[in-house]
């Protein structure tokens, strides 16, 4: 890795590409026709640190503009928020053992620096899962029983798409996905927190998995963990690492098929697994 990189691209799609500099990252439309345009070629050389994280900062970006408009979200209530719990749970529970998986594969490739990157992954993101079901029961459901019945589709696409990645040829583009889902959690902060909790019955604490994926927790440096891991990576890495953060944006950006479920569907789903409310401050 060299400092003096001054430019770093990818190709995101067929015709799509996200360039960076250290100052910024735009997008291309490159011209193959065009001998003079060289990010109708595949990018080589060695990355850096600024441009790297510009890179991948685009990539977001670039996944976030290519999701058409749908309007606000629906109103928070304690049903929706236990749907997204359960996403959080499907999500959380795949990762340590996905990126077990994907420690193994890059130990056995002598990829040395990517093992020690998963290795790191699994020991950070292990019991995120259990947070999830804590909040859950705070909501008063059967967490278990609910997280067993019920994938909402986007985490379900999530931890499909995580899998190929992980099983692919090269897994270099799990960094991606992780970087992506992390570099989303931390656009959270206290508002965000603040909100949710004042649609939660008085009295229940239900927002442990929340704090710990937001601004708050350390997803933060874990950001900068996958930014400073892909910097130093051949530049083949670089761009399959960019590509997935950019699909796995476009994952989590992108409104259910068929819209979000009305809340009184969500609520009649979530009724058969309703148990005793568990009070405020039983962490």
């Amino acid at each position: 890795m060299t400092s003096s990189v001054t430019v770093e691209w990818a190709c995101l799609t067929p015709g799509l590409v996200v360039a960076a500099t250290p100052e910024r990252a735009w997008l291309h439309r490159p011209d193959a026709c065009d001998p003079d345009d060289p990010f109708a070629r595949p990018m080589e050389g060695p990355g850096s640190l600024p441009t790297t994280r510009r890179l991948l900062e685009g990539a977001l970006g670039a996944a976030q503009q290519s999701v058409p408009a749908t309007g606000a979200r629906p109103r928070m209530t304690p049903a929706r928020w236990a749907w997204r719990l359960a996403s959080y749970y499907q999500t959380t529970h795949a990762t340590p053992t996905l990126m077990a998986e994907a420690q193994r594969r890059f130990a056995a490739a002598g990829r040395r620096e990517l093992a020690e990157y998963a290795a790191l992954k699994v020991e950070d993101e292990g019991g995120h899962d259990d947070l999830a079901l804590r909040d859950l029961r705070a909501l008063g459901y059967d967490a278990e029983a609910l997280v067993a019945a019920h994938q909402p589709p986007t985490a379900a696409r999530l931890v499909e798409y995580f899998t190929a990645l992980v099983r692919a040829d090269d897994p270099a583009g799990c960094v991606g996905y992780a970087y992506a889902l992390e570099r989303l959690a931390i656009a959270t902060g206290r508002d965000y927190i603040r909100q949710v909790e004042a649609a939660l019955p008085p009295g229940v604490y239900a927002t442990r998995c929340l704090r710990v994926h937001s601004s708050l927790g350390a997803d933060v440096s874990h950001v900068e963990d996958a930014v400073s891991v892909t910097a130093r990576l051949p530049a083949a890495d670089r761009i399959r690492i960019a590509q997935a953060a950019y699909e796995t944006s476009r994952l989590c950006c992108a409104v259910p098929k068929g819209g979000h479920i009305p809340e009184e569907v969500l609520q009649k789903r979530l009724a058969a697994h309703v148990t005793v409310p568990t009070p405020r401050g039983a962490h």
